[in-house]
C-alpha cells in the first residue's frame, strides 16, 4: 500500500469526498483505498484507521450526529455502563462497532431508516448477555421494552418494532427478522475484521470455558469458524455491502490454511503458550479498555 503522509491523506479525503457526496462514508473510504492499494495483502482496515485519524473523523460522532441528543445522553449514561457486566467480547467496544455498522449500512444501502430507532436498537441489542447467553436477545428486547424512559423518545409502535428487531438479531435464528430494522441490526452485528473475530472469540471463550487449553480452544475455534464462514454462508447475512464481502473473502482464504489461521489467532491475542489455559492468558488488553 502506498505510504501517504498525514497531509496527503487529508488531501485525498478532501478531494474524493467532495466529488462523491452521494456515497456513504464507508463507500468513500473503500474507493480511496483502491487508489492506494498495491497488493491483495494490503489492509483496508489499516488504511481506514489512518485516513480517519488524519482527518480527525470520529465515526461514532459522525454517524450519530442526527440522533436526538437527549436519547443519546440517556443511552450513554444509563445503558452503556450495563455492558461492563457482559463478557468482553460483548462489551461496549462491540456495541459501538455495531452502532457504526448499522449506520454505515443504512447510509450505503440508502435504506433511509429512522436514525433514533437504529441507535436504540444497536445500543440495546446485547443487554443482559451475562444473564443468559442462549436467550439474551429475548432478555435484551424485554429490558428495552420495559424501560419507561424509552417512552419519552418513541411511540408504542416504534417501541414494538425496536423490541422485535432486538429479539431477531441473532445469526443462529432460523426465522427471518420481522422488519427491515431487524435485518439491519442482524447484519450490523456481523464482524467485518478478522482481528476482531479473533479477539472477541478469545474473550468469549475465556468467559465461558476458562479451563480449556489454548490448543484445544484453537481446534474448536477453527472448526466453528470454518462452518460459520463456509461457502453456504450460514451467518444469515441479510444486508451485505462491499466491506463485508471483502472480509468474507479474506476469512475464507485464511481458513484454507489451518496453521496460518492458528498462528495468526495467537499473534492477534498475544498468546504466550498454547499449553496455557484460557484464563492464564490476558488476550488483547487494549480491546478491554
Amino acid at each position: 500500500m502506498k505510504k501517504l503522509s498525514k497531509e496527503e491523506l487529508k488531501e485525498l479525503y478532501k478531494k474524493y469526498s467532495s466529488k462523491n457526496l452521494n456515497m456513504s462514508l464507508d463507500e468513500q473510504l473503500y474507493e480511496m483505498f483502491k487508489i492506494v492499494k498495491e497488493s491483495d495483502k494490503d489492509s483496508f482496515e489499516d488504511f481506514r484507521i489512518e485516513i480517519l485519524n488524519a482527518n480527525n473523523i470520529n465515526e461514532y460522532e459522525y454517524y450519530t450526529k442526527n440522533v436526538n441528543p437527549d436519547l443519546k445522553k440517556y443511552i450513554e449514561t444509563d445503558i452503556f455502563p450495563e455492558y461492563s457486566k457482559n463478557d468482553q467480547g460483548h462489551g461496549i467496544l462491540h456495541i459501538r462497532e455495531v452502532i457504526r455498522r448499522a449506520f454505515a449500512l443504512n447510509s450505503t444501502l440508502k435504506l433511509k431508516l429512522d436514525e433514533n430507532m437504529i441507535y436504540a436498537i444497536a445500543s440495546c441489542h446485547d443487554l443482559g448477555k451475562y444473564i443468559d447467553h442462549e436467550n439474551h436477545n429475548l432478555i435484551a428486547g424485554k429490558i428495552f421494552f420495559e424501560d419507561k424512559n424509552m417512552k419519552k423518545f418513541f411511540t408504542d409502535e416504534q417501541r414494538q418494532i425496536i423490541k422485535e428487531a432486538i429479539e431477531d438479531h441473532r445469526s443462529s435464528l432460523k426465522e427471518i427478522p420481522r422488519s427491515i430494522y431487524g435485518k439491519l441490526i442482524s447484519s450490523a452485528d456481523r464482524n467485518t475484521r478478522i482481528e476482531i473475530v479473533f479477539i472477541r472469540s478469545f474473550f468469549v471463550g475465556k468467559w465461558r470455558t476458562p479451563n480449556d487449553t489454548i490448543e484445544d480452544f484453537l481446534e474448536f475455534t477453527y472448526k466453528r469458524l470454518s462452518k460459520r464462514y463456509g461457502e453456504e454462508n450460514p451467518e444469515n447475512m441479510f444486508l451485505e455491502d462491499e466491506i463485508y464481502r471483502i472480509f468474507l473473502k479474506d476469512m475464507r482464504n485464511l481458513l484454507k490454511n489451518e496453521k496460518e489461521f492458528k498462528d495468526r489467532y495467537c499473534k492477534v491475542n498475544h498468546i504466550k503458550s498454547r499449553k496455557h489455559k484460557l484464563f492464564e492468558e490476558e488476550g488483547e488488553v487494549a480491546y478491554t479498555l
